[in-house]
């Protein structure tokens, strides 16, 4: 009676170790897996034009957190002691508010350049999902300093952001 217990014993052990084995490599496997997945970092293509000029590929724009990318933009006005013409900077564009206020919100500034800093609130927004191509059209939008607020002028120019 007792060969047949440890019998009984040794064979659920033995089950349980199987079990164990066939648990582990499918979790190995899973975990591999998921490392093998390819990056989804994501490219588009961001432009614009008018009063901001620009456009080039940028990878990641634009998460609340950044990190912000180098994009090089072209401004037709005089933003503090910065004469028109391009500059290297960092972009942050997203939506800005929800509902029947929605609208869309573009930023740049160097910080090696005090003072090269705007922030620009408004646009009419075409966002065209089945193609993947989000038009956002500034029309008489207040372009101010980014970080005091202060009025610089009145821009106009589109927005266009696609893969």
């Amino acid at each position: 009676m007792k060969n047949l217990l440890d019998l009984k014993l040794f064979g659920l052990v033995a089950i349980l170790t199987v079990a164990l084995v066939f648990i582990s490599v499918g979790f190995i496997e899973g975990q591999v897996k998921i490392l093998d997945k390819p990056d989804k970092s994501k490219t588009e293509w961001i432009a614009f034009d008018g009063d901001l000029v620009g456009g080039q590929a940028v990878e990641g724009c634009c998460p609340n957190a950044g990190p912000w990318p180098e994009y090089r933009m072209c401004l037709n006005f005089q933003v503090g002691d910065y004469p028109p013409g391009c500059y290297d900077g960092q972009l942050f564009i997203n939506n800005y508010g929800a509902g029947r206020d929605h609208k869309y919100m573009v930023q740049f500034w160097n910080d090696a350049l005090p003072g090269l800093a705007i922030k620009i609130i408004g646009g009419v927004i075409d966002n065209d999902k089945k193609n993947k191509v989000l038009t956002v059209t500034f029309t008489n939008e207040m372009c101010v300093d980014l970080w005091s607020g202060t009025p610089i002028r009145v821009v106009n120019f589109t927005l266009v952001r696609r893969p």
